[in-house]
């Protein structure tokens, strides 16, 4: 898969989610927020959670969980557990160092904890490749907010005909609709279990792409 706007452009200022985008993660969250809530004894679909995944809070203030915050904590540290285990998608680690390497400026933009993420840019020996990091730690409001991308194009000085968003959610192209930048939307095949993708096109995505060396087509 791979659609695109025939304007095509260059871009210097690389905007990337890191869970389902850059490192598979998808699975690992879904796992483990099912596990708790049966830990708590709350029963419900694959379905029900998936659908709900992108915004936790949201989905159990639906489900009629009084305890949200002490049950977010707990698939935080759950999640913990599986940080070793973590792998990068096919090609990722790739395309930053061909991006890195053309004198592409890159931030990481993420909803996730610190915590969560750097263990996993350790292990890969990846963190140099970033040249802003932003985390859920650094904003007040996470994407689709546009604040997290501000933030990153500020620090990279950046401006915003220049930038692009790279993400998996509606989250991050909404992100990236609400700062005024462009986006790409990473959906590679597995990626049907956990999103719809008619649901995302409405997002309009400026690219959609099921390989990520596409990206390197598109950035330019």
């Amino acid at each position: 898969m791979f659609w695109y706007d025939k304007s095509m452009k260059s871009y210097q200022y690389i905007l990337l989610d890191w869970d389902g985008n850059i490192a598979k993660t998808l699975h690992i969250w879904l796992e483990s927020t099912i596990n708790v809530l049966k830990k708590h004894g709350h029963k419900h679909t694959e379905a029900e959670v998936i659908d709900g995944l992108s915004d936790l809070q949201t989905m159990f203030k639906q489900f009629g969980i009084v305890n949200i915050t002490e049950l977010v904590e707990e698939i935080k540290l759950e999640i913990q557990t599986h940080l070793p285990n973590i792998e990068l998608y096919p090609d990722a680690l790739f395309v930053l160092e061909i991006l890195k390497s053309k004198g592409k400026q890159l931030a990481l933009v993420t909803s996730s904890n610190r915590h969560l993420v750097t263990h996993t840019l350790a292990k890969y020996n990846i963190s140099n490749l970033f040249d802003v990091i932003v985390t859920r730690e650094d904003v007040l409001y996470p994407k689709p907010h546009p604040q997290p991308l501000e933030i990153a194009l500020v620090k990279l000085s950046g401006s915003k005909d220049k930038a692009i968003m790279i993400g998996d959610s509606d989250k991050d192209l909404d992100a990236a609709n609400n700062t005024g930048v462009n986006s790409i939307l990473f959906f590679p095949p597995e990626h049907a279990r956990f999103y719809d993708l008619d649901k995302f096109k409405e997002c309009k995505p400026t690219h959609i792409i099921s390989d990520f060396r596409k990206v390197l087509d598109i950035v330019n």
